[in-house]
């Protein structure tokens, strides 16, 4: 009875363990990604719309809400998972969705408390700013990089 209780757990692992091995469609996934990434451009509206109306009440209710949303897409992405063994384009989205964490964390507070306070310090804004702007760029062009990759080798 127990070999036979065995075998079964040992049947039962095998066959989860091969569905999981099942291949992926380049496109359904390609779209999955799409819709993770596409979730922080309301944030990004939103913030952007409460920083030039000077709503900075808003902006950091607007911040919460994006750093929430942000861990809840680099749990989408953990869940999705790699391509077929292929993780670079999976990586590349994690990557920027660390970097907008990063910059909606530590960058956008001090950015928010500095205007909100109205402090006339030009230089801390600019290089606020700067951080923001450089950082988003550079998440962009990462990830246009493994997708544009992504693209050519599974675009048959």
């Amino acid at each position: 009875m127990k070999k036979l209780f065995l075998k079964g757990i040992v049947l039962s692992s095998l066959l989860v363990m091969m569905s999981c091995n099942e291949k992926k469609d380049p496109v359904q996934y390609n779209n999955e990604i799409v819709t993770v990434i596409n979730g922080s451009d309301k944030h990004m509206t939103d913030m952007n719309s409460a920083m030039q109306s000077k709503d900075y009440d808003k902006a950091e209710k607007v911040r919460v809400e994006w750093e929430k949303a942000i861990d809840q897409d680099i749990k989408k992405m953990e869940d999705i998972g790699d391509f077929n063994g292929d993780a670079q384009l999976q990586n590349a989205v994690l990557n920027g969705l660390k970097g907008y964490k990063k910059i909606v964390t530590d960058d956008y507070p001090k950015l928010i408390d500095l205007r909100k306070k109205n402090t006339q310090d030009p230089a801390a804004e600019q290089l606020l700013l700067n951080n923001i702007n450089n950082a988003f760029e550079n998440m962009a062009e990462n990830v246009n990089q493994a997708s544009d990759k992504f693209e050519r080798d599974y675009n048959k």
